[in-house]
């Protein structure tokens, strides 16, 4: 319930308790525009440190990804904060629509005297922006990996949804919907630390920082009598095996894409960021 000032006009008197939240209806689903940005292109996508890079022809020393047997450059395209103002200002009339629903279905008695109009509207936007973020902070939030390349690409900090409310995107690959996080070569080889004896694995570890996956796997092989012989084949085969091996290298650092799960979890975690955005719009232009 939202507390106003008690006044008096024709036809009776108005009274505080005329006007009320709906709490049920503050996380009740909206429809949120399709074609949403980041999550939309049927394309391989990846997203590091706030930027977003697809597959480019154009050949690049310092980012490039190889699939089967060719060799791709990876292109930043827009910013995600560049993504969202482009998505919401090409479905403004829609979102306008789905403003004016929400409060309609949130808000009872909005129907006040011209004398309170101003400050009473201010006031139940100003409270409803406060029970919205009160309701959206229970969204679940994923796992977020560390990032951990050479730090040659700066972080992002666009103000965007994305960079700022999403957790668990920091390094990931986007392709048919699957979604891969990125792992690093010392990373990788960690899991199998206790079946690599230990001066290999501290040798192996400080090669990670200069050397190619294709002459990690080929130090493996060099040296398999200091890796389990049940384990070698598992974990060299991962980060090398033959010219048909894929290969990403970006920020100074060689990654292997791990795949984790499908990612309709975090498409669906950036809707409901996207409708909180939409809902506290709708109450801060509360007009009567």
């Amino acid at each position: 319930m939202i507390k106003m000032a008690k006044v008096i006009r024709s036809g009776g008197m108005f009274f505080e308790d005329d006007v009320k939240i709906i709490d049920a209806e503050l996380d009740c689903p909206v429809s949120v525009p399709e074609l949403i940005p980041i999550f939309s292109r049927d394309e391989l996508q990846i997203l590091y440190n706030g930027h977003v890079y697809v597959v480019s022809k154009n050949l690049s020393d310092d980012k490039k990804i190889k699939v089967y047997t060719c060799t791709f450059g990876l292109e930043e395209i827009e910013t995600p904060k560049t993504q969202e103002d482009q998505y919401f200002s090409a479905n403004a009339s829609s979102i306008d629509k789905i403003n004016s629903d929400f409060i309609q279905r949130v808000v009872n008695g909005i129907d006040i005297s011209s004398n309170v109009r101003t400050k009473a509207a201010s006031q139940l936007g100003k409270e409803l922006v406060d029970r919205i973020t009160s309701v959206y902070e229970k969204i679940t939030k994923p796992h977020s990996l560390v990032n951990v390349g050479k730090g040659l690409i700066a972080k992002v900090d666009d103000g965007s949804i994305f960079n700022m409310d999403m957790k668990g995107c920091e390094r990931v690959l986007l392709l048919d919907k699957k979604l891969y996080e990125l792992i690093t070569l010392p990373e990788y080889l960690s899991v199998f630390q206790s079946s690599i004896t230990p001066d290999f694995y501290k040798e192996l570890q400080k090669a990670c920082e200069k050397s190619t996956p294709e002459e990690i796997s080929k130090m493996m092989t060099n040296n398999k009598d200091k890796v389990h012989r049940k384990v070698l084949p598992m974990a060299r085969n991962k980060i090398w095996h033959s010219d048909k091996s894929s290969e990403l290298y970006l920020d100074g650092t060689y990654f292997l894409p791990q795949y984790k799960k499908g990612y309709n979890e975090l498409v669906e975690t950036y809707k409901k960021l996207l409708e909180r955005k939409i809902k506290i719009e709708a109450a801060r232009s509360i007009k009567w």
